[in-house]
């Protein structure tokens, strides 16, 4: 299912689109609005097409539904829309769960990571309902020893530090070095998981944490 009204090109067809039902140049035009201030209007206009959602998803009765959403955080974790529509889709017997992606040439410095830590904690208080899984995106750019040190962070904390005091100059390392000391006090995070879509077992990889998440491979998923 894709939830991106503006996206223009995909590297997959959809079974259900927002787009057969909002069309971001129609609501440019509409609304005399710009391409941002439109993106915004049309996230908030999906909740009029829920029950056309759910119809969909009824028609195809699916075992997993993989939910596609805007990049840009603003637009569905945190507005009200997000949780909404997150919760009206979860009717019945369906488990759900939130996969946030961390980019992986973003979070090859603490500071990036840091960041990107933060926003995650973000998403998962805005779904706090809904479990959520860290997903260690494109990991096909960069070397196993990138990745190895990417997850170590995400599984110890003080290595993080470690790395952040290294690493980090100035006020940029102060602030993180504060930042990466709450996490610690707050314990471990949701798992990070490598995974990459032109790799033949990175959906399987996803999959399979998705089946540890749910604990369940009877339900109907998304």
């Amino acid at each position: 299912m894709n939830l991106d009204p503006g996206v223009k090109t995909m590297s997959y067809v959809p079974d259900i689109d927002i787009r057969d039902y909002i069309v971001l140049e129609e609501v440019m035009e509409q609304y005399e609005l710009g391409p941002n201030g439109a993106m915004i209007l049309a996230s908030d206009l999906m909740v009029n097409y829920l029950d056309d959602l759910k119809d969909e998803i009824d028609e195809y009765n699916p075992e997993w539904i993989i939910v596609d959403t805007a990049g840009q955080l603003e637009l569905f974790a945190f507005r009200e829309t997000g949780p909404l529509i997150a919760s009206a889709l979860g009717f019945g017997d369906i488990q759900r769960s939130v996969c946030f992606l961390f980019d992986s040439n973003f979070v090859l410095r603490p500071n990036g990571f840091i960041s990107t830590l933060l926003l995650a904690a973000s998403v998962q208080f805005r779904f706090r309902n809904i479990s959520q899984v860290n997903i260690l995106s494109k990991v096909d750019l960069i070397d196993e020893d990138q990745i190895e040190m990417i997850v170590n962070w995400s599984q110890d904390f003080q290595a993080l530090e470690d790395s952040t005091n290294e690493r980090e100059k100035g006020l940029i390392r102060e602030l993180s070095m504060l930042i990466s000391e709450v996490f610690i006090q707050m314990g471990s995070t949701s798992e990070l998981v490598p995974c990459s879509v032109k790799e033949d077992d990175g959906l399987n990889i996803l999959f399979g944490n998705l089946q540890r998440v749910f604990d369940s491979d009877e339900s109907k998923h998304y």
